[in-house]
């Protein structure tokens, strides 16, 4: 059985009338209109919802029960519209974000903060993953969207990638390390000291190959494991600051370190020494307004913290600050 709303509503505005003429007036209807909206609804329900008599129509057993359930009805079939009109706003809603170790913190936590005060009744689930992790969250349906490095993705038929800023990566130690103030230096160099970072992407994991003192690679998986493995890139100045170990990461996140001078950057430059993370979701998927605003937040805090790492290359790595432009 299909009720249909409009009917419904004419069916409330008889029993609010109790007249055919004052209600079909009150709708913008005709009466004889109204007449075949009240015979279909009866003719739907198979029941006589109104008693016609001499001093008007009076809503019968079965009516009483249209008018107070149709009621109900009613307010919630205005209150969906409203609250789909708030989502396609961007108003109202949930974003579910799985977000990578670099882009968590380089850009995340301003992007919120943006967000937030934008979008108040918008509540946000961040959760931070590997980029593995956050491609088996996205292909589950339990995130909407993911922000990863994306570089062993792209050829991933069930995903849609839009990439973000390459930021500079840089290697950092503690001011008077045996490395700092050397030219040249070589990744065998760096190698030859702990390692702390992220898990890094396979692709990179790769071209470390056999370095204990910098961490473990995995024969099995090729997967590399550094000394430290980071979950939360802040925690690495501190670490690096207060041992010989090495810091793979970027000027934003070093920035306090290397302002208060306990972190210098080594001079080694490599192809590879930038991010490569961006925006991934399900292929097909609709994002809804919150998330597609999410994600302009996102972009604005990128374009800020890539103004400002390219102030600190320019005073702190010099030979960066080309590399960056190159």
């Amino acid at each position: 059985m299909n009720l249909d709303l409009k009917l419904i509503r004419h069916a409330l505005s008889l029993a609010k009338h109790r007249n055919f003429a004052r209600a079909a007036d009150a709708l913008h209807i005709s009466q004889p209109a109204l007449s075949r909206s009240i015979a279909r609804l009866e003719a739907a329900l198979g029941v006589l919802l109104f008693d016609r008599t001499r001093d008007g129509v009076v809503p019968t057993d079965y009516g009483r029960v249209l008018i107070e359930r149709g009621g109900a009805i009613m307010n919630g079939a205005q209150e969906l519209r409203r609250e789909i009109g708030q989502m396609q706003g961007g108003e109202v809603g949930e974003v579910a974000v799985a977000i990578g170790p670099f882009p968590h913190a380089i850009s995340a936590g301003v992007a919120l903060a943006k967000f937030m005060a934008a979008y108040p009744n918008v509540h946000v689930r961040l959760e931070q993953h590997s980029p593995k992790g956050t491609v088996v969250k996205l292909l589950e349906g339990t995130v909407d969207l993911g922000i990863a490095d994306v570089r062993e993705w792209h050829a991933d038929a069930r995903l849609e990638i839009q990439s973000l800023p390459q930021h500079v990566g840089i290697w950092a130690c503690r001011a008077g390390h045996p490395l700092s103030g050397r030219p040249g230096l070589t990744l065998d160099d760096v190698l030859s000291y702990p390692l702390v970072c992220s898990q890094l992407p396979n692709q990179i994991a790769t071209l470390f190959g056999d370095c204990p003192a910098a961490g473990r690679l995995d024969p099995d998986s090729g997967e590399f494991y550094p000394a430290v493995t980071l979950e939360s890139l802040a925690l690495g100045p501190g670490i690096v600051a207060r041992s010989d170990a090495i810091l793979l990461t970027s000027a934003g996140i070093a920035a306090n370190g290397l302002v208060r001078g306990e972190l210098a950057v080594l001079d080694l430059h490599l192809p590879w020494q930038r991010t490569n993370y961006g925006f991934l979701f399900k292929r097909g998927r609709t994002l809804s307004a919150a998330t597609r605003e999410f994600m302009k937040c996102v972009r604005a805090s990128e374009s800020e913290s890539m103004a400002y790492e390219s102030y600190l290359l320019e005073r702190y790595a010099s030979g960066l600050r080309s590399f960056e432009q190159s």
